[in-house]
């Protein structure tokens, strides 16, 4: 793992890592000096690291598929109708077992973010217009921009989740396909 910083055009410096892993590779947000650009690449680290051993505090996007949702409606964005919950643990998988028992929905882990209580009151925050339920949001264009944002920059998702997104991606292909399909499947 190579930890480094580089100056921005703007004088800012950035902390940026290369893990063993070649497709891990993070930039900090923008800092004032070099120091504190390295620390910030060190705690995302120690946070990515820890997070499969559960010993940091992660916020997590959770999206529960019901088992009779019927797709997205002609024109809608692709997560159309799902919700996600928006929470914080340090175990994680811990915490999607827990919520498993109590639905009959599908629940897929999207992005994980190093974050405490304070980061999760923000992104409830953030995301209040869709809130419906709790810490359960509706899949807004934004907040689904957001989950994928996240995920992309912090890449830290167990290997079943990544493929239970891509089988969740196929389904929904698929629905749009069959909604595309002028001839009517049943006569």
């Amino acid at each position: 793992m190579r930890i480094e910083s580089r100056r921005q055009a703007d004088g800012l410096y950035v902390g940026e890592i290369r893990h063993q892993d070649p497709d891990v590779f993070y930039v900090t947000d923008p800092c004032t000096d070099e120091d504190s650009a390295l620390q910030a690449a060190r705690v995302w680290i120690d946070w990515f690291e820890n997070v499969p051993l559960g010993r940091t505090e992660s916020i997590y996007y959770i999206l529960a598929v019901p088992e009779t949702w019927p797709g997205l409606p002609t024109g809608a964005h692709s997560y159309s109708g799902l919700h996600f919950k928006i929470g914080r643990a340090k175990h994680v998988n811990k915490r999607l077992q827990n919520l498993q028992t109590g639905t009959s929905s599908k629940l897929i882990l999207h992005a994980l973010e190093p974050g405490n209580v304070k980061l999760e009151r923000v992104r409830h925050e953030q995301f209040a217009t869709e809130r419906r339920q709790g810490e359960w949001f509706s899949c807004s264009p934004h907040l689904v921009r957001h989950v994928f944002d996240t995920w992309k920059r912090h890449r830290e998702l167990p290997p079943k989740h990544q493929g239970e997104i891509m089988m969740l991606m196929d389904r929904i292909e698929i629905l749009r396909s069959i909604m595309r399909c002028s001839v009517p499947l049943l006569t």
